[in-house]
């Protein structure tokens, strides 16, 4: 068994990048697309026998990544079957927890094995040193760095899902942070004030919405919010199709239809066009991106292509979000098959078998790829498009299991598991 300090006498390694290299403070990192700069100078080996900073035990398992802002590593947890849910702060440094915050919720709400509750990460705002945590009926809560609660809301309490609801992170915008909170028979977003808590807007995604717990019907993506000449969109994958909102007043801009019912990955961004791909053998398309001011149903024009679904085991089951580098997009798929994909028609260039299954999603980070399975192995790639180019497999203890993603920050990379916290270098 490790000790809570792994190597406790390695030099701590000072790395020069200024923020938002040394920040992760959402879910997907900075940019909310999982990516930090070519010149981002992170480890590429490590395991627990060589390059181990710490790790520290966490008292219940969960789907939630953790984050890291000033310092500190926040993550979030559900215990007692969901009837306590908790954010947990980390010294980064250290491992040293900090502090414990916890919400008394009191119920069992419906979900599955494989997706605990809690499955929503955190969200830090640096400007106000505000961390969010998103509860679904146990409520939005926001504290200082430090553990004082600031407020906290019900933003409705009819959420459920036979898989579990509210698994989409908040997202900062501005003055507000918005919530996608869903799915089953109650699909909401919102826009609340960040320093207030008060709601800003709120929008009903009735056509999101399922008959009852048990449909397979809903979207668990968290939104990704881009520029769009002037202005800034919202884009989301939602059933059925890809829908871009204005995220200042909630109001739905664009649609591209052509996916499926359900919806579990963050759309793929590039240059000019996006991708997004279903989930549970669902389809997939890629989507000329519409200049500024674009309205209305945007199929005919603006689908560069749909990839129908093909039946079990043809489009593989897909959660995780994968990353586009140059023309070529780049998926681990959950069952442990990594696969290139030509950005602009969707052919697929090259599949190979990677590891174990993966509910994790992708980062580019330092111009390499970053992805881990659900045994806490990582892998780190070369984006090639001629072939598979592993540069490396890092695996950490026997029997473990995650289904969160990395965060980087200050030249360590942070690993939730089901057990424990693991501050990663070399």
């Amino acid at each position: 068994m490790l000790s809570s300090r792994w190597f406790s006498l390695l030099p701590v390694l000072a790395f020069p990048f200024a923020s938002p290299a040394n920040e992760w403070p959402t879910w997907r990192g900075p940019n909310g697309d999982g990516t930090l700069s070519a010149e981002a100078d992170y480890p590429i080996e490590w395991s627990t026998e060589k390059g181990g900073l710490w790790k520290a035990d966490l008292p219940a398992p969960g789907n939630s990544s953790a984050i890291v802002a000033k310092g500190k590593v926040f993550v979030t947890v559900a215990e007692q079957g969901g009837r306590v849910r908790s954010l947990l702060c980390f010294d980064a440094e250290t491992g040293e927890q900090l502090w414990k915050r916890s919400v008394d919720y009191g119920k069992e709400d419906p979900t599955h094995k494989t997706n605990p509750f809690s499955a929503a990460s955190p969200v830090a705002d640096l400007e106000t040193g505000t961390v969010f945590a998103w509860y679904g009926n146990a409520g939005l809560w926001a504290y200082d760095f430090d553990g004082e609660e600031r407020w906290h809301r019900d933003l409705g309490t009819d959420y459920a899902h036979q898989w579990g609801a509210n698994a989409a992170s908040p997202v900062l915008f501005g003055e507000t942070l918005i919530v996608h909170a869903g799915p089953g028979m109650a699909a909401r977003l919102f826009a609340v004030n960040r320093v207030s808590g008060e709601t800003i807007w709120r929008k009903e995604l009735s056509s999101a919405e399922s008959r009852d717990i048990d449909e397979f019907k809903g979207s668990w993506a968290t939104p990704l919010i881009r520029r769009a000449g002037s202005e800034a969109e919202m884009l989301i994958g939602l059933p059925g199709k890809l829908t871009a909102f204005d995220p200042a007043s909630g109001e739905e801009r664009w649609q591209v239809g052509g996916l499926s019912d359900l919806c579990y990955s963050n759309v793929l961004v590039g240059d000019d066009l996006a991708v997004y791909l279903c989930g549970f053998g669902g389809p997939g398309i890629g989507v000329r991106l519409p200049e500024a001011g674009a309205t209305g149903d945007l199929t005919d024009s603006h689908r560069l292509w749909a990839d129908p679904p093909k039946g079990k085991n043809q489009n593989p089951q897909r959660i995780g979000s994968g990353q586009i580098v140059g023309d070529h997009l780049y998926l681990l798929n959950e069952p442990g098959v990594i696969q290139c994909l030509v950005t602009a028609t969707g052919e697929s260039v090259w599949r190979e078998r990677l590891g174990r299954r993966s509910w994790s999603s992708m980062n580019h980070v330092g111009g390499r790829l970053y992805v881990n399975d659900s045994s806490a192995t990582t892998f780190v790639i070369d984006p090639d498009p001629a072939g598979l180019k592993l540069i490396a497999t890092n695996p950490l203890e026997p029997r473990l299991h995650t289904n969160a993603s990395l965060a980087f920050a200050d030249g360590r990379i942070f690993l939730r598991t089901d057990s424990a916290l693991y501050a990663l270098g070399d």
